[in-house]
């Protein structure tokens, strides 16, 4: 999982708002939510991708599993065996860590659309301590 972790120290670096920056924060926030919003949509696709490709995965195990089999096996049978294969764990972990980015992704996106109610909030305390 270094993807997500190299994603965290991006976003922890893009939330660090302090009276120093907040201009050049409020400025950038919209790029940031549009980047972080590219990401999501990136893994996405490749999630579907992920997808489209254990379907082809299973196929082929299956037809493998069904030929080399020394007894007739009907393909829901071979369908279950399919899923034991290393191809298949392989491409199920795949899609797993890329679910899981997504998900991180998406409350990320969530966190960005309501930083600019943080930094309006921070605005209003220093012009309350400015008085």
């Amino acid at each position: 999982m270094n993807i997500i972790e190299q994603y965290i120290s991006e976003i922890e670096k893009d939330l660090e708002i302090n009276e120093f920056n907040i201009k050049e924060s409020s400025m950038k926030t919209p790029a940031r939510k549009h980047f972080w919003v590219s990401k999501l949509i990136q893994h996405k696709k490749r999630l579907y991708k992920l997808q489209q490709e254990k379907e082809a995965i299973k196929k082929e195990v299956m037809d493998e599993i069904i030929k080399t089999s020394a007894v007739k096996i009907s393909a829901p049978i071979a369908e279950k065996a399919s899923y034991k294969h290393p191809k298949m764990k392989d491409i199920n972990q795949k899609i797993n860590d890329e679910s899981l980015i997504v998900e991180f992704l998406e409350k990320t996106e969530k966190t960005f659309s309501s930083i600019s109610f943080d930094i309006k909030n921070i605005i209003e305390i220093m012009k309350m301590e400015q008085l």
